[in-house]
């Protein structure tokens, strides 16, 4: 069994590297985001902690002998805890690093407001956020329009992180370096000095002055004015001639369309099903009142397989062999040992290139064997053979 504990001690390397790594390369964004979370979670587990005791039942002795429960090691073990989910690798990587901090601040700093604990490790300590209303490296202000930020149509890029341009983002309806006019498909519903509200055309209308449809300057493309009616009407593409292609048939929507399968039986069609087939039918189809349906060459033909039973498809048929891989009994037959044998070593070469990780020497990172230090380098045939003569003897 060595090459299985061989290849569990790799995969346990694999996923702690890759664990770690997996934080270090989130974008500075990603990385914010995951301690804002924690401090949250640490936060509301102080909180519902608050009201805590020891358990004994004599608060009064308790906090004599043990020491206050509002700053002991058990509330705070508690608190920990409770701040990352088990799956949270990332977030389990930021508590350790941030423990020590986390403590101070429990111990020593719980009287302060709670944005303190935020700002001192995710922006100070950690440099991985900013202030809100600011952004990139050094913490900039981001643009402000008419006293707001983008108008108040918008998010700047990068707002509380170290990442991002500043530039506004303009919510939907809304364009412009200050997200201060209506975007095509959306009016002004409002309009003054300092405040702006888009609202959405008519789904026909490419601009409009208003909610209706006759209300469109413009139509989007499926649409056609019509001058009698000063409104957009849907353009009917199935009308026209080859939109899709032989096997499919064309499915109008407003505003657009679509090419649709026909049935497996239809070399043609004018709608879904066998019975819509136009034309000739598939091979191993035939037409009966009107409808492709199947052929079973199996009733039609009983000596159409020379050897095996017949199966009949939709379709098709196939002629169907006993398999090769079942001894008389009917038992499926077992791989050879030398088979196994590849098979786990093929084993751990795979995980060994999915980590990526170099595991020469193995006495650094595997521990020692029965018989003395496991080691890759210098093996003599002798040893190998022993080796391979222990496997067969597993399997």
């Amino acid at each position: 069994m060595k090459i299985y504990h061989l290849s569990f001690v790799l995969l346990y390397i694999c996923l702690n590297n890759n664990s770690v790594l997996s934080y270090k390369s989130k974008s500075k964004k990603d990385q914010c985001k995951l301690c804002s979370d924690l401090i949250d979670n640490f936060i509301k587990g102080f909180k519902k902690t608050s009201k805590g005791n020891f358990g004994g039942g004599n608060t009064d002795w308790e906090d004599r002998k043990l020491g206050s429960y509002v700053t002991s090691d058990i509330r705070f073990e508690e608190i920990i805890e409770n701040s990352c989910s088990n799956k949270e690798n990332d977030c389990h990587h930021l508590l350790e690093d941030h423990e020590d901090d986390l403590l101070e601040w429990f111990k020593t700093k719980q009287n302060r407001i709670e944005n303190d604990l935020y700002s001192h490790i995710c922006i100070e300590n950690k440099k991985i956020c900013c202030p809100k209303e600011t952004y990139g490296v050094d913490c900039k202000s981001c643009p402000k329009f008419r006293g707001l930020k983008c108008s108040g149509n918008g998010e700047c890029d990068g707002d509380g992180t170290r990442e991002g341009t500043g530039k506004c983002i303009c919510n939907k309806g809304y364009t412009g370096d200050d997200c201060f006019s209506c975007s095509n498909g959306f009016y002004e519903d409002s309009k003054n000095e300092t405040h702006l509200i888009c609202m959405e055309c008519h789904r026909s209308c490419q601009t409009c002055i208003g909610p209706d449809q006759d209300t469109c300057l413009s139509c989007k493309s499926g649409w056609q004015f019509n001058s009698e009616t000063s409104s957009c009407d849907d353009v009917n593409e199935c009308l026209e001639e080859n939109k899709c292609q032989k096997s499919e048939f064309c499915v109008n929507n407003e505003g657009s369309y679509k090419c649709q399968k026909c049935d497996v039986a239809c070399q043609e069609c004018t709608g879904l099903g066998a019975h819509k087939c136009i034309g000739d039918c598939n091979n191993g189809y035939e037409k009966v009142e009107d409808k492709c349906v199947d052929i079973n060459e199996c009733e039609r033909n009983s000596s159409i397989c020379s050897t095996g039973e017949c199966v009949n498809k939709p379709g098709s048929y196939e002629c169907k062999k006993k398999s090769k891989n079942k001894n008389k009994n009917n038992q499926v037959k077992i791989e050879s040992s030398d088979h196994m044998l590849v098979y786990k070593r093929t084993f751990i070469i795979g995980i060994t290139l999915l980590c990526a990780i170099k595991i020469e020497p193995l006495n650094d990172t595997l521990p020692s064997s029965s018989n003395g230090d496991i080691s890759t380098q210098n093996v003599s045939d002798e040893q190998a053979n022993k080796e391979n003569d222990l496997d067969h003897d597993e399997l």
